[in-house]
């Protein structure tokens, strides 16, 4: 008989900006069905929502703070040499969300990837300063400025991988898998930074796809092609799609 595995469920997250919000939908209906993940692996969105998560945050009352603090209300035009936009209070607003300080600090192991542009590697946090790595993970390509750590410059680790599944299919049961980046036609692609976010998509596309198949349990609410990654008023609705989303996935899974 096979040794058994260390963990018996993995939740891997995937980015897609305010689209995120579906996570913290899918993860409500996972917990309705007694499923509680033992370790989680995410990348840009995905990792705020992993932190938020593995810091014992309920799913609904994530939502509430992030909406009430307003997570994307940081952003201010700066003039374009880094990034178009600025983080200014990013920080500050994960600060005030987040109970934990370092990954040792939460209560659910935690891995977040995001790449660093000096040595084009696809990095992985798992130890230290937990709001720094959420930070590099969430930036942007050409939206955002690149983030230092230690010296390195890093940026959005779903460049590389959008669908961190390989750090903990190897140590899973059951590999959940949830992908709020679906990609479908756009008609309105015009003004620098909507191509710019239309490119990052592009690079992402395949990620989830070749991946999926590594995942017992694969979640893509197909709606969430039509929202923007930037978009805050929408994210009731997004966080519906997940749970419901979710709850479909689950049902047909049980018949």
């Amino acid at each position: 008989m096979g040794k058994s595995k260390k963990y018996t469920y993995g939740l891997v997250l995937s980015g897609g900006g305010t689209r995120g919000f579906a996570h913290l939908g899918a993860i409500k209906a996972l917990e309705e069905e007694g499923i509680t993940p033992d370790i989680i692996s995410g990348v840009s969105a995905g990792s705020i929502v992993g932190a938020l998560y593995a810091d014992q945050q309920d799913a609904e009352e994530a939502l509430k703070a992030l909406i009430s603090k307003n997570l994307m209300g940081f952003l201010k035009l700066m003039i374009p040499t880094d990034g178009l936009l600025k983080m200014t209070g990013f920080e500050k607003t994960l600060r005030k969300t987040l109970s934990a300080r370092t990954f040792e600090d939460l209560k659910i192991p935690l891995i977040i990837h995001a790449v660093n542009i000096n040595t084009t590697e696809y990095t992985r946090f798992d130890k230290g300063d937990l709001i720094q790595a959420i930070k590099a993970s969430s930036s942007i390509p050409i939206v955002f400025p690149p983030v230092e750590i230690d010296g390195q410059q890093y940026l959005d680790g779903g460049l590389l991988n959008n669908f961190p599944v390989e750090p903990i299919k190897d140590s899973c049961e059951t590999i959940i898998g949830i992908n709020v980046n679906p990609l479908g036609p756009e008609n309105n692609v015009k003004g620098l930074k909507k191509i710019a976010i239309r490119s990052f998509h592009l690079t992402m596309r395949n990620h989830a796809e070749s991946r999926k198949y590594m995942c017992d349990i694969y979640i893509e609410p197909e709606e969430l092609q039509h929202f923007g990654i930037l978009d805050m008023s929408s994210a009731r609705e997004i966080f519906e799609m997940g749970y419901k989303k979710t709850k479909e996935v689950l049902k047909k899974r049980q018949n």
